[in-house]
């Protein structure tokens, strides 16, 4: 187990995850604001799970304790290149968060409550100065989240993705 809260256990995924996975990730919005391509097989899925299951070393299920189930995800990962450069960042330790629940479970506070607690230990055990979160523009719930928890606004970006350009913000949440 990486963290416990009053309400979630984050852990690493395993393979009884993979039912529950499939219940949140394979829906076409969730794969939209997660930048993910449609997951419609579960073939689609089985890649992303193992992806997340083997080989990202910080990726982390949400497991709700009341029920024991899997309904979402959370990943812990270096900065991205793109923001590497950034005035505000330079001589500080950092860690990027990105992360998805199941539209079921939004809107309760849950997400919040593992961002918030994740943010809490890569400061007070692991020393880092800043976490940094983005969203895609289109991503009103991942915004009102960040702002909600005190993220601000460290830049603006447009990536090419699928051959459409898309606006992001990049956001950092300083440790006090």
């Amino acid at each position: 187990m990486f963290l416990e809260t009053k309400r979630l256990i984050l852990r690493k995924f395993q393979e009884e995850d993979f039912a529950d996975f499939c219940a949140y990730a394979m829906d076409e919005e969730m794969c939209r604001m997660m930048g993910n391509d449609l997951m419609d097989t579960e073939e689609a899925a089985r890649i992303t799970f193992d992806w997340l299951k083997d080989k990202e070393e910080r990726s982390y299920v949400l497991v709700l304790k009341e029920t024991g189930r899997a309904i979402g995800n959370l990943n812990i990962t270096p900065l991205p290149e793109h923001l590497l450069e950034q005035p505000a960042l330079t001589g500080k330790q950092g860690k990027s968060l990105s992360f998805c629940i199941s539209r079921q479970y939004q809107r309760q506070g849950l997400m919040s409550e593992a961002v918030e607690a994740t943010a809490a230990h890569l400061f007070d055990e692991e020393g880092m100065d800043y976490v940094q979160c983005g969203y895609f523009a289109f991503n009103a719930a991942s915004e009102a989240l960040q702002k909600k928890l005190g993220f601000v606004h460290l830049t603006t970006m447009t990536l090419d993705y699928r051959g459409e350009k898309i606006v992001t913000a990049e956001n950092v949440l300083w440790k006090k």
